[in-house]
């Protein structure tokens, strides 16, 4: 058995989170690669949501 595909709860938890934000559409799929390790190692901070859920936003908005 692999130990890779051995996720810890953190990393479950995060990407439960993630997925949320992503089919919410508050956070991009690509934006939720580069966020997802950060919030499951407890380093991310909000200045890392700011921008990535505030050009999501825009985006869902635009016609």
């Amino acid at each position: 058995m692999a130990t890779d595909s051995i996720k810890t709860p953190s990393e479950q938890l995060a990407a439960k989170i993630i997925e949320r934000l992503v089919s919410e559409k508050l956070l991009t799929a690509n934006d939720s690669k580069k966020l997802q390790p950060k919030l499951a190692s407890g380093q991310l901070r909000a200045e890392d949501w700011r921008l990535p859920i505030e050009l999501a936003e825009k985006k869902e908005a635009k016609p």
